[in-house]
């Protein structure tokens, strides 16, 4: 990870922004404020690196301000707030397979994995929300009812 410059954010704009973040859809406010204690407010200026392919995947990012690109072998897109980038391979304990760089000047709450994981270890109720919403199902990727399990004429 890039040399980071630390942001100014409350504690109470910390949490504000989680509540607004898809990976924490189903947690509660008090959940939200746990999260939001082991958050760090991080500048990137247009064009950092904030991690490269094969880096140790150490944080998970929620972007507050700015733009993201994600490049990986085959694809390339943007993170726009409050989207989140960075949690597959922290939970799945893989190196990054992309390349995350600042497209513009950017917010970022980074969240270290060894806190992250320790607060979870703690707060079962967290990870029960975020499993939640990380196995519910995608209804871009689902199937017309007609067709599931339906005899085709």
């Amino acid at each position: 990870m890039s040399n980071l410059t630390r942001s100014k954010l409350t504690r109470i704009e910390t949490v504000v922004h989680l509540q607004s973040v898809e990976l924490f859809t189903y947690c509660s406010a008090e959940q939200v404020v746990r999260m939001a204690s082991i958050a760090q407010a991080r500048q990137f200026a247009k064009g950092e690196c904030i991690y490269a392919v094969d880096d140790a995947a150490e944080s998970l990012f929620c972007l507050v301000e700015g733009e993201v690109e994600l490049e990986g072998k085959s694809d390339r897109r943007r993170v726009l707030p409050p989207g989140t980038f960075g949690a597959r391979e922290i939970l799945s304990d893989c190196a990054r397979t992309e390349h995350a760089t600042a497209s513009e000047d950017c917010e970022i709450l980074v969240f270290d994995g060894d806190d992250f994981f320790d607060l979870l270890s703690n707060n079962i109720e967290i990870v029960k929300a975020l499993f939640r919403q990380l196995l519910r199902p995608d209804p871009r990727s689902a199937a017309p009812a007609a067709a599931v399990g339906a005899p085709q004429p």
